[in-house]
């Protein structure tokens, strides 16, 4: 098995449409071989593909370190392609791009924005001619022809026993820590040191920001049944992040259901794109989402209860700049006023409007559906002549790596998924309640036809 670019897709929520695409254009204008795969398959593609390159989201913490060193052995090139690419905090710009986040070892870097850009050449974490601004690929779904792929608003209402009718509003949760209040707490405080996220201010006490995001969340859903009440006419889809407990919203729009009838429903596995195609109003706290929502001219409503780090509007970085851009509302009654105004037709203000052209300048340099044109185009120029990659040392320090990969290779493209079938009881949350994020081989099969059939379209220029 041999490969020229090997894609890792951090996320299966987030990130597999985008990265089938750059697949699909790197295959069809550049003639590359190119395999999508899942972080724990890393050692596997390494070992059997040796690819010139390797593509990862981040290489901070112990991970990021031993791709580094496996990559150097045997000669395959990183490129660092940001899923995050806005940084919430400029604390967590420092922690994603710093001089503390391995950036150093990157051949390529991919930023969203001359911010992030300029801020590692003045960290003097890699030459400027090492990193570039191509703005967010992912994001190139929201335009032509790739939108195509959107599922249309009355199927997905209707999907989900919704009237199409009558307006819908989305509510995209990130109580994302809520979960470890009250249990797996020691996890939380494991996870955060070993990442070194702890040494950051906003991000050095966990379980405090664990105990407000679970009161913030209790909140937050209680204002959301004031204005359910408020507005009888109104239907509601919430949303949970894939990193969230999602039994908490399960029960929340059962509740609903008892008290308003069939108004609420969750949905628990879907892409945001396609949420947001379905909403006329778009509630949510601090998050991409909100910005999404800008590119569909969905009104966004920043709903912010408490503020407090790293959740807090007085905090510098693209979270709290990109509230310019939208409505915040701090109370059930300040939230049903906007939803009210959206609903009679009002429009964003000017100011508003002006505020989000500025941000995206600021922190996604473009919006014009060719970043993956770009992505492909660098990356092209970084494979360059193609150079003999090296077998990886059948020694002391690699044991694990070959150990893993045959397992790998007896189980399946994904022995995590594999060992799933095994189970008496097959779930998509694991232990510690996450939505599983991983890619399976359908997943990729799935979005890989869906990208290679627009990429044939005559309309992708």
């Amino acid at each position: 098995m041999k490969c020229d670019i090997v894609i890792i897709v951090d996320h299966k929520w987030r990130d597999l449409p985008g990265m089938a695409l750059l697949a699909a254009v790197l295959e069809k204008d550049y003639g590359y071989s190119v395999r999508l795969i899942p972080y724990s398959l890393w050692q596997e593609a390494l070992v059997c593909d040796r690819p010139q390159v390797l593509c990862v989201s981040v290489l901070y913490g112990k991970r990021g370190k031993e791709i580094i060193r496996v990559c150097k052995e045997i000669g395959t090139k990183i490129a660092v392609i940001m899923t995050e690419g806005r940084p919430n905090l400029l604390e967590g710009m420092r922690y994603t791009t710093g001089r503390g986040s391995n950036s150093k070892y990157a051949d390529l870097w991919f930023t969203w924005s001359d911010t992030v850009r300029n801020f590692m050449i003045e960290e003097g974490v890699l030459p400027p001619e090492k990193i570039v601004t191509a703005g967010s690929n992912r994001f190139d779904i929201y335009k032509e022809p790739y939108n195509a792929i959107l599922i249309k608003r009355e199927k997905f209402i209707l999907k989900y026993g919704l009237n199409p009718n009558l307006p819908v509003i989305s509510w995209a949760t990130n109580f994302t820590n809520a979960k470890f209040y009250k249990k797996n707490s020691e996890f939380l405080i494991k996870d955060w040191n070993d990442l070194g996220l702890t040494k950051y201010k906003s991000y050095s006490n966990p379980l405090e920001v664990a105990k407000l995001d679970w009161e913030t969340r209790k909140e937050s859903a209680r204002v959301m049944k004031e204005a359910l009440r408020a507005l009888p006419n109104v239907q509601l889809m919430v949303k949970p992040h894939p990193s969230e407990n999602h039994k908490f919203y399960e029960d929340f729009a059962a509740e609903c259901g008892k008290e308003f009838g069939n108004r609420v429903a969750f949905i628990g596995f879907e892409y945001i794109w396609d949420l947001l195609n379905a909403a006329d109003i778009h509630i949510h706290r601090l998050c991409t989402t909100g910005v999404e929502a800008w590119f569909l001219d969905v009104p966004s409503i920043e709903l912010h209860v408490k503020d407090y780090a790293p959740w807090s509007i007085k905090l510098p970085g693209a979270a709290a700049e990109a509230v310019k851009g939208n409505d915040i509302v701090t109370s059930a009654d300040g939230l049903i006023e906007r939803i009210n105004y959206y609903l009679k037709g009002g429009n964003p203000s000017e100011r508003q409007y002006k505020s989000r052209q500025e941000y995206i300048e600021k922190w996604l340099d473009k919006m014009d559906g060719k970043r993956t044109r770009e992505y492909a185009g660098h990356l092209n120029s970084l494979v360059g002549s193609k150079r003999k990659i090296k077998k990886l040392k059948l020694n002391r320090l690699n044991l694990k790596i070959y150990a893993k990969t045959a397992i790998t290779k007896m189980l399946g493209n994904n022995p995590r998924e594999k060992l799933k079938f095994w189970k008496l009881k097959k779930s998509k949350i694991d232990h510690i309640g996450h939505v599983d994020k991983v890619i399976v081989e359908n997943d990729i099969a799935v979005y890989s036809a869906k990208m290679r059939e627009i990429v044939k379209d005559r309309r992708f220029i």
